[in-house]
């Protein structure tokens, strides 16, 4: 058997490396730009203008800090705070019209993006090369991308794809921290693409550290230093926005009922060898710092309604996911199931895309203590331990089954959609995609799980390989630690799910296509190859067209 190593190599051939340009990509392009779209005479008098919700002060944000259960008055603002999505139809109302974008392939299109933004740290810049394809050329690595080169060309097509965007999902948008500046990213975005836009919030930073109560963790010895803080410009918002040219109809946000993580509590927890150990490793290893974040908030559910006169049903349901990370697979699973009944009864096409977490360890702080019932808790890992401890009693028996680690690893390497063989071959991490493929809506429709190499960008067979882009052995990744070692510190997290409330069977290729995922593609090269990447996330686009599409089913 080959070493774990050499496997792990191979694997990373097949999926780590991007094919320049994609096998399918001129199925996206161009794009051509119809008459604005048509609404109803009635639909201006059903918009919000613009919805905002009453920030907390930096004062109570402090208190906060201190007592993350407020009482009163306090109370109440911070529970009307969470259910106030913020609601902007300022580019339609201004009279901004969305151009039905059409394709040679396709026809009419709905072109949608997802794109977790990383603390909304470069979003100006983003801002910037979104509306301008000059400031974005200004900013690529000349060494890496030189002009007139086919990656150079890659870049600038995946570019003009991301900005071509009708609607755009985002995560981790900042409202009011002083780490990015005290933007408002999603206005900032919203108003330079000229785009409609919603926003939830998701939690409130206030660690004392960013808060300017408690010095810096970097600070040398003795000579203590603070962030700087300015009060009245602090709200401290985390959350997500989804950016629409077509104009929003409904919004509902609120926190779900699964939390798994105390962003407070949890924490706050002293660190022990082992989690000193991690975060050691971590800034050696991947020049990845895990430091404190203490919030108040947890995951949410978010969802916004747009018109879209070319949709079945005229309506598209939005459903923006950022589930927790610092859980185990199962915790997130239950989150995507709680979600999953709150949209059971949405009649028309629903969107659902984000920031799924799809890794399969959690990044939690860590102790010896929860490594032990860790490995009690997950019966593979404690065969595994056992398997060291006793391999002279078991003689061969124990050898052989050390072997399947490598070849589970092999087989989960990238694939989160890989089968779970409990014990022997489990994946942790399909049970959350399981769940979502055997979900039915009350009309009996379903997500799209189908996979054709006609309608993939890189002609790939295999589960939503028409809505995430494949490779010869799994997914693209989406997300990149600082500093990976080849393939390791890379994962798919980032994904789309979408009903066309048409299909009756999530992988049935003789059924309609109209409104169905085709060409999902993951934008790296966009993010990758630039002086100062944007975010450590990849950015995923896909196309659904408005009609029933001229492509041949696939059998």
């Amino acid at each position: 058997m080959l070493a774990a190593g050499g496997l792990l190599l191979l694997a990373w051939a097949g999926t780590g490396c991007s094919t320049v340009p994609q096998k399918n990509a001129a199925r996206t392009t161009p794009v051509t730009r119809q008459g604005a779209v048509t609404f109803p005479s009635d639909i201006q008098r059903r918009l919000v203008p613009r919805q905002t919700p009453d920030f907390l002060t930096h004062g109570e944000l402090v208190a906060l800090s201190k007592d993350p259960v407020p009482k009163g008055a306090t109370s109440q603002k911070l529970e009307r705070f969470w259910r106030t999505p913020i609601v902007s139809n300022e580019a339609y109302l201004s009279g901004r019209r969305p151009h039905v974008q059409s394709t040679p392939a396709l026809g009419p299109v709905l072109r949608v993006a997802t794109w977790n933004i990383e603390k909304s740290l470069n979003i100006t810049q983003v801002a910037t090369a979104l509306t301008s394809p000059a400031a974005y050329t200004a900013m690529i690595n000349e060494k890496r991308a030189p002009a007139g080169s086919r990656l150079r060309e890659e870049m600038l097509h995946q570019r003009q794809r991301l900005a071509s965007a009708d609607i755009v999902f985002l995560q981790e948008m900042d409202i009011g921290v002083n780490r990015s500046g005290y933007v408002d990213a999603a206005r900032t975005l919203a108003q330079a693409m000229g785009m409609n836009y919603a926003y939830a919030p998701q939690a409130l930073e206030i660690d004392p550290v960013l808060l300017g109560q408690e010095p810096r963790p970097d600070s040398p010895a003795g000579k203590p230093k603070y962030h700087s803080v300015d009060p009245a410009r602090y709200k401290g918002v985390f959350g997500s926005a989804i950016l629409s040219r077509y104009p929003i109809v409904k919004v509902e946000a609120f926190q779900l009922k699964t939390q798994p993580y105390d962003w407070y509590k949890d924490e706050q927890k002293r660190a022990d060898i082992a989690e000193h150990g991690r975060r050691v490793g971590s800034a050696l290893v991947f020049d990845n710092d895990i430091t404190r974040e203490l919030k108040v908030g947890g995951r949410n559910f978010f969802r916004v309604d747009v018109a879209v006169p070319g949709a079945p049903g005229g309506v598209v349901s939005l459903i923006n996911n950022h589930l927790e990370i610092k859980t185990l697979p199962k915790h997130r699973e239950a989150q995507m199931v709680e979600i999953l009944g709150y949209i059971k009864s949405i009649p028309h096409p629903v969107i659902m895309a984000g920031d799924h977490n799809s890794a399969p360890n959690d990044v939690s702080p860590t102790s010896v203590e929860r490594v032990i019932w860790r490995q009690i808790d997950t019966p593979a890992s404690f065969v595994s331990t056992a398997s060291n401890v006793s391999g002279l009693v078991w003689g061969t028996v124990i050898p052989l089954y050390r072997e399947r680690g490598v070849v589970n690893a092999m087989k989960n390497f990238q694939s989160p959609l890989a089968p779970n063989v409990p014990i022997l071959f489990p994946n942790r991490v399909v049970g959350l995609f399981n769940r979502v493929k055997e979900f039915r809506f009350d009309d009996g429709s379903t997500f799209d799980f189908r996979g054709d190499r006609e309608r993939s960008i890189n002609r790939r067979k295999g589960l939503l390989a028409n809505s995430n882009d494949r490779r010869l052995k799994g997914q693209v990744t989406s997300f990149s630690v600082r500093r990976p070692i080849g393939p390791l510190g890379r994962y798919r997290l980032d994904w789309f799910f979408v009903k066309s409330s048409l299909l009756q069977d999530p992988r049935d290729k003789k059924g309609p296509y109209q409104f169905a995922p085709h060409y999902g593609e993951t934008l790296a090269e966009f993010n990758e190859h630039l002086s100062k990447q944007f975010s450590d996330h990849r950015p995923l686009v896909v196309d659904l067209p408005l009609n029933e599409p001229a492509l041949d089913h696939e059998g």
